[in-house]
């Protein structure tokens, strides 16, 4: 074992001692905004029994697109969508849930050369890799996330010290451009950077960085964000360093940090500059991707959408991201006395919400999932892109997000209140 290993070894087995100071904190913290919530609605709790019915009974993977007529989709978990499935059983209390869902990932071993722990995709009856043989930096960056907010929920050191060790993996293993991280460590995805993982992984970093006790781990992660945030500010509505491809989630990604993230590192001069930002990113945001007419948004522009050859078609879980986004905003423009702008956004993200409901499917016996998308058929997201869903199928993005939507629960900011265990 070389000195570096035995470095990171040592430094993230530290975690687990660690645990017994914050969690207590952590969960103390956390019973004041819990005491707050609401009870959940009648579509919340649909939304995650829609996700607790579909997972597999020996594995605890829910698919990403139950009963698609695309065979290729069959048993298939993608990791981004069981990682968000997670985060919202664990809001919801479904914590038994969430675990069956992260069991996999928690026994798994960090990504290598020679084999796909943390691949894409998953098949849920055997939990072997499947469909994409790829260990992309964004699903990696979700289950972290997933996985530390597990943690606060329960107060399980394991899920924590996963988390740590994704995160302190992606700094030490993934290529590094002037900042930014590459979408993975192999093959020609080692040279491309995607603006919205980045976006994900700075949230992941400063989400650890609030849990973390002072120490080199916590040193090294506050260095990697900064380092990080200087990148992002340079690639800003960029879908990656060298792609000038308009897209909906380099965008909702930005908000999503929430306002707070965007004061830190030097990235705006201060609260002023962050409003007139915000205010900027949100018009461009809906002059690019929403759809005329209506409170849905598009994966791309029109002109993306133009070379492709189609008509715009909305995006229901970006509509969702945007929804969350708005929800996250509104109270600070509020704090800061325009409440005329909170009052507006609050208004455009419950429209959006409403108008992804309507396509909401039944799903028997409790059950309600909500479709990729509004099109009758599946249709091709970008030139170089993937097909999209049509709204004939439940697909877990959606019910995630819809979810997250319906509760105004944001993952990436700190306060992240959790709701009593209904196992």
């Amino acid at each position: 074992m070389d000195k570096s290993a035995g470095y990171v070894i040592c430094l993230l087995g530290g975690i687990v001692l660690l645990m017994n100071m914050w969690m207590p904190r952590v969960l103390a913290e956390e019973e004041e905004a819990e005491a707050s919530l609401p009870p959940p609605s009648a579509l919340a709790q649909q939304l995650a029994a829609y996700i607790r019915t579909v997972q597999h009974p020996s594995t605890g993977l829910p698919p990403s697109f139950a009963n698609s007529v695309d065979h290729e989709l069959d048993g298939v978990a993608f990791t981004y969508d069981v990682a968000v499935s997670a985060l919202a059983l664990t809001h919801a209390g479904a914590l038994d849930a969430a675990q069956r869902a992260l069991n996999l990932y928690l026994r798994m071993p960090l990504p290598s050369g020679r084999t796909f722990d943390f691949n894409t995709a998953y098949h849920v009856a055997s939990g072997k890799p499947t469909l994409e043989f790829r260990v992309h930096g964004g699903p990696l960056f979700w289950m972290a996330i997933a996985l530390m907010r597990y943690a606060q929920a329960t107060g399980d050191a394991r899920a924590f010290e996963k988390a740590c060790e994704l995160l302190e993996w992606a700094r030490t293993h993934l290529p590094h451009r002037e900042g930014g991280v590459a979408m993975s460590h192999r093959d020609s995805w080692s040279a491309v950077t995607s603006v919205e993982n980045n976006w994900v992984y700075y949230a992941a970093l400063r989400l650890a960085i609030s849990f973390l006790p002072d120490g080199k781990q916590r040193e090294a992660f506050l260095k990697e964000k900064a380092r990080l945030r200087q990148w992002l500010a340079k690639h800003q509505g960029k879908r990656g360093a060298d792609d000038a491809v308009k897209a909906l989630d380099v965008y909702t990604h930005a908000l999503l940090v929430g306002p707070e993230a965007h004061l830190e590192d030097g990235a705006v001069s201060g609260p002023q500059a962050l409003a007139q930002w915000a205010k900027a990113q949100i018009a461009e945001l809906t002059l690019l991707f929403q759809i005329p007419d209506s409170a849905l948004y598009d994966y791309t522009d029109g002109q993306e959408c133009q070379a492709i050859g189609r008509g715009r078609a909305a995006w229901l879980e970006g509509t969702e991201q945007v929804s969350v986004a708005y929800q996250t905003w509104a109270p600070w423009f509020e704090q800061r006395g325009d409440e005329a702008f909170a009052k507006e956004l609050r208004m455009n993200a419950a429209l959006s919400h409403a108008q992804v409901v309507r396509h909401a499917l039944a799903s028997p016996p409790q059950g309600v999932a909500v479709p990729n998308t509004d099109a009758v058929l599946a249709f091709l997201t970008f030139r170089d892109g993937w097909y999209a869903r049509p709204r004939s199928e439940p697909a877990l993005n959606g019910t995630n997000w819809a979810y997250l939507a319906e509760v105004g629960y944001n993952p990436f900011v700190m306060k992240a209140p959790r709701r009593e265990a209904a196992r």
